[in-house]
């Protein structure tokens, strides 16, 4: 450990300049576990600082302030804005609140499946209309991880779920993402915002019957003893994000900007080569998941819907049927809503591009 510091503190000095990153989340909070041992909402942020330090020639250094210790989502993120922070971990739906656009990206199955929303994000599409929203107001998307958010119940929870009017009545735990409200306001539930620490109280005590959140960040704070049910809705995401501020960017060398931009590069090509297999082994939600993995090791119920009873919640939440969903739509960008439908409709794989570079 002596050694680790020491070597840290030597190229610290030896640096040039010193990118502050900090992360609201815990590294290494996992020792040995598959996938990653990193909490999920901040995986892929080693990989960007060793980058970084590599493809700079040791001009750049990374300082990293994990554990929330520089604030949490929003605040961080302001922070890097003002180019108080150089670079900082928050949610695209938490980004939201400076980038009003973003919120295009939580239209109910706008998107559909990852594959799309990958093929979405090395778009120039994407790159000229939401990662061009997020530098209008000094903020660059280093890289981006798209978990799935699907709805979970509790274990007090006998009714098993498959279609919207199976959860009449429950009260589900929603986040600050304006969709992901309008959503649960059309389904026929009790919308409930109740806060995140407090959340695997309410959960375990019956005080509300689910929440809708990627498993991925619910099994890493604690939930897999709490949830009895993992439904596959598949609706919209966490799109858990890395993100520059662009004030300190622009002010680089030229060659060192091209290092920054590289090495973010590698991380998002790194986090997606590494997604499905964490969802696979570390949280044990996809069908070929073993049975000793992630939430199935803790007994969860896993759900995946039918053909028919997928198209019940598409229609349910159907933007041509919600004047909602229309106003929110208009609200925060048709042309953006109309070129994610165009680009996730697309056929094909996905190919990792240089995106700055389109």
């Amino acid at each position: 450990m002596a050694e680790v510091v020491a070597d840290e503190t030597a190229r610290k000095a030896a640096a040039e300049h010193v990118l502050t990153m900090g992360l609201d989340a815990t590294l290494n909070q996992f020792p040995g576990r598959v996938g990653t041992p990193h909490m999920s909402w901040i995986h892929g942020a080693p990989e960007f600082k060793a980058a970084i330090e590599r493809l700079s020639g040791g001009r750049i250094y990374v300082e990293v302030h994990d554990g929330g210790a520089l604030g949490g989502q929003a605040e961080l993120l302001k922070k890097v804005q003002q180019g108080v922070v150089q670079a900082g971990s928050c949610s695209m739906q938490n980004a939201a609140q400076l980038v009003p656009i973003l919120n295009i990206l939580d239209v109910p199955y706008a998107i559909g499946n990852e594959q799309n929303f990958w093929r979405l994000l090395f778009s120039k599409e994407f790159n000229d209309t939401f990662r061009k929203g997020t530098e209008d107001r000094r903020l660059v998307v280093a890289f981006a991880h798209p978990w799935v958010r699907r709805v979970m119940l509790s274990r007090s929870v006998s009714t098993e779920v498959r279609r919207p009017e199976d959860l009449a009545g429950m009260k589900i735990r929603v986040t600050a993402a304006k969709l992901e409200q309008l959503a649960f306001q059309i389904l026929p539930t009790s919308a409930t915002p109740i806060a995140w620490a407090e959340t695997f109280s309410a959960l375990k005590d019956g005080v509300m019957e689910g929440l809708h959140l990627a498993p991925g960040s619910g099994y890493d704070t604690g939930m897999a003893t709490v949830i009895g049910q993992i439904i596959d809705t598949d609706w919209m995401y966490n799109t858990d994000s890395i993100w520059l501020s662009s004030r300190w960017l622009d002010k680089l060398d030229e060659d060192l900007r091209e290092s920054v931009m590289e090495a973010a590069f590698e991380a998002q090509t790194y986090v997606y080569n590494t997604y499905e297999t964490i969802q696979r082994d570390t949280f044990g939600i996809m069908p070929d998941s073993a049975p000793d993995a992630g939430f199935l090791a803790a007994g969860t119920k896993m759900t995946f819907l039918t053909d028919e009873e997928r198209a019940a919640w598409k229609s349910a939440l159907s933007v041509e049927s919600n004047p909602l969903l229309q106003q929110a739509v208009d609200t925060y960008g048709r042309e953006a809503y109309e070129l994610v439908l165009k680009v996730t409709a697309a056929q094909g794989g996905t190919e990792p591009v240089r995106w700055w570079k389109l």
